[in-house]
């Protein structure tokens, strides 16, 4: 860039100066041509009156002058001619100053010499008696001041040369140095170039979406090794138990009565495991948003009530009740997933919940939402877990988890769930007072 910049200035410079000394050139040139056009007339004028006054002796007895005086005769015959033999001179008729000044009273006009190094410029006035009174006078071209001016033009040129290419490199080096010395760690926080405001704000921008995007990619990497260990732990447990009673049944030293409840622990085990793993798939289609179901109007208040009549028995079990709020409210969402959704919500009420306790679905609209709320009478969540709980796998009290059941993954599968139907999710609770978990959609 510096190299650049140094180039650009550099050849600007010379063009500029080049320009600049021809034009001036220039200026002068037609200065002086209009100067000596403006003294030949004024001496033509001026030596017309004495030869009308003193006739050809006059200007016989001129002596010091450098202009070429010529006196023709009406026919073009040279009568006088202060730097010549008259009669050795040709006929002057068709010269084109003599020509204008036998039709207009005054002519003018200049030649070349065959190298173009000297003009000359020719006036001519007409006298009284007819004849043409001629001044001329020789004048250097701009060719032949350029000539004679090349040496010292040449010096000058290359000191221009040299002073150009010294301030040049400076320049660009000044122009490049705070460039170079960015600080692109902290891009705002430069004193740099104004118009290299809006590039250093978008550095800063893309450095901070970069930033996020790397953190939020290692919370993810470390969310995966941890979904990972969990997984292979929860898979871990059941098919240690699924193998060492299908060992000690295998074996054959297992009573009758034994084996049906080895059988059965077989089969509990089993449901455990399928369990989780459609879980996991219904996490993974979730996460990839990789779902083959289309979205549809969906009733809240009638899956809910749907939800509540397939889980009345295992409310029963712990003399749970189960009521259903509200009216209707439709979504735009995929059923599969809601029901999901409302089913985990509802099942943990459930589970969490303390003997003889309530379980309410509350559905209803407002302000062009649909609000699904579930609100339990449980054992409620302490403060520095409600954060978490929707995270997979986490739980709150580990060894009541066991005794309850369930995969761990319940509310990752709600929160999931909502991020696909872009519901909000809001929770409410206090430890030992019971839970609410509400879910706010927009409406279908």
């Amino acid at each position: 860039m510096s190299s650049k910049i140094f180039r650009s200035s550099f050849f600007a410079t010379l063009l500029i100066l080049t320009v600049t000394i021809a034009f001036i050139m220039s200026l002068l040139t037609n200065l002086f041509d209009r100067q000596i056009r403006s003294e030949i007339v004024s001496e033509a004028q001026y030596l017309k009156q004495a030869v009308e006054n003193e006739g050809v002796s006059f200007l016989e007895s001129l002596d010091n002058t450098d202009r070429r005086i010529t006196l023709v005769n009406p026919d073009g015959t040279v009568v006088f001619d202060n730097q010549a033999d008259a009669s050795s001179l040709d006929n002057h008729a068709e010269r084109e100053e003599i020509k204008q000044a036998m039709a207009e009273g005054t002519g003018m006009s200049k030649r070349y010499s065959d190298t173009l190094t000297e003009k000359t410029i020719y006036y001519a006035v007409k006298l009284d008696d007819n004849r043409i009174l001629r001044v001329s006078t020789n004048q250097y071209t701009l060719v032949s001041v350029l000539l004679g001016l090349m040496q010292p033009f040449i010096i000058v040129f290359v000191i221009a040369f040299v002073l150009t290419a010294v301030l040049s490199s400076r320049v660009s080096k000044s122009i490049v140095k705070p460039i170079n010395n960015l600080n692109l760690e902290n891009p705002e926080n430069n004193e740099t170039y104004e118009e290299l405001t809006p590039l250093l704000r978008k550095i800063s921008d893309q450095k901070r979406t970069i930033s996020k995007q790397i953190e939020e990619l290692s919370k993810r990497d470390e969310t995966r090794r941890e979904f990972t260990a969990n997984v292979s732990h929860e898979l871990k447990t059941p098919l240690t138990s699924i193998s060492g009673f299908a060992e000690l049944m295998k074996n054959g030293d297992v009573p009758r009565e034994v084996a049906a409840d080895f059988s059965k622990s077989i089969y509990d085990e089993t449901q455990r495991l399928i369990s989780l793993v459609n879980d996991i798939i219904e996490l993974s289609e979730l996460d990839e948003k990789n779902i083959p179901l289309e979205k549809e109007t969906v009733d809240l208040y009638e899956l809910s009530g749907e939800i509540i009549d397939r889980l009345k028995s295992e409310a029963a079990k712990k003399n749970v009740s189960l009521n259903l709020i509200g009216g209707s409210a439709k979504v735009l969402g995929v059923r599969k997933i809601l029901d999901e959704m409302i089913y985990n919500l509802c099942d943990n009420a459930i589970k969490y919940n303390k003997e003889n306790g309530t379980v309410d679905v509350i559905v209803n609209d407002a302000d062009k939402k649909a609000y699904l709320t579930v609100r339990d009478t449980g054992i409620g969540i302490n403060a520095e877990h409600r954060l978490r709980v929707f995270e997979r796998f986490y739980r709150v009290d580990k060894s009541r988890s066991k005794q309850v059941g369930g995969t761990g993954l319940g509310l990752a599968i709600v929160k999931h769930g909502a991020i696909y139907h872009n519901a909000e999710i809001t929770l409410e609770s206090a430890e030992g007072k019971g839970t609410s978990v509400t879910l706010a959609f927009d409406k279908g």
